[in-house]
């Protein structure tokens, strides 16, 4: 069986990040924050390795260079969001109109990177490179994810 390519492990996380937001619309309070806090875990470390691993690469080709730097900025304004929800309890009256924008802005996100920035960089990716990226984006997600676990059980602990 052949090796997933970066689109294939990307086009996953899309689709995990989207049942969490499902299940969102509906959670409230305890089960609200849990899945808050996988939904921050999907999130972020995804974020973070396409920043780190696919973006770079694909900075360097015209055809993708702009679609990449919409990219980077609604990372920014996802950041902002979860920084924003981090600091509220689902409890809270803004938490579910926040979630519901956080929720729209990563669909878009979602949408245009799948619609228009994947069909793009197949056209400079050879396959062997695209496998070559889901390999490396894999450890740097995984990296960071340990990151943030680590994190957590330090707050926890304190």
């Amino acid at each position: 069986m052949s090796k997933p390519q970066i689109y294939d492990v990307l086009k996953r996380e899309h689709e995990e990040v989207g049942e969490l937001f499902h299940r969102l619309e509906e959670a409230k309070g305890l089960i609200a924050h849990q899945l808050f806090v996988r939904l921050k875990l999907k999130l972020v470390p995804h974020a973070r390795a396409e920043e780190a691993i696919v973006y770079p690469r694909l900075l360097k080709a015209d055809a993708t260079v702009e679609q990449v730097l919409e990219s980077l900025e609604e990372h920014k304004q996802v950041d902002n969001l979860i920084a924003e929800l981090d600091a509220l309890s689902p409890r809270d009256e803004r938490w579910a109109p926040k979630m519901k924008v956080l929720a729209d802005m990563v669909g878009h996100h979602v949408d245009e990177e799948e619609g228009e920035l994947f069909p793009r960089a197949r056209q400079i990716l050879s396959d062997r490179e695209a496998v070559e990226l889901a390999d490396a984006y894999a450890r740097e997600r995984d990296a960071f994810i340990d990151d943030m676990q680590r994190a957590d059980h330090r707050g926890a602990a304190e």
